[in-house]
């Protein structure tokens, strides 16, 4: 288990039902619901500053069968790198 996953595992059961939601373990409160993917991705890839890389966390995305995890990025990446760009 990776450290984000690890960080975002006892978070999941604070999920709702909007169309996507983030964990991120360092922002408070650590789960919020989005109704775009595209602020969702926003808000993982979030950066200070070109050099700290992004800030890391999970994106869900709400399905008919529960919560599936579309995105995880560990805090640091480069934005350069995130898996949406590839």
């Amino acid at each position: 288990m990776s450290d984000m996953e690890a960080q975002c595992a006892p978070l999941l059961k604070k999920l709702k039902s909007e169309p996507f939601a983030t964990i991120i373990p360092d922002r408070r409160p650590a789960v919020k619901l989005h109704a775009h993917i595209g602020l969702a991705k926003l808000a993982v890839a979030w950066t200070d500053s070109v050099y700290s890389g992004a800030r890391g966390g999970e994106i869900y995305e709400c399905t008919a069968d529960g919560w599936s995890l579309l995105f995880r990025v560990e805090a640091g990446t480069p934005t350069d790198q995130l898996p949406w760009r590839e």
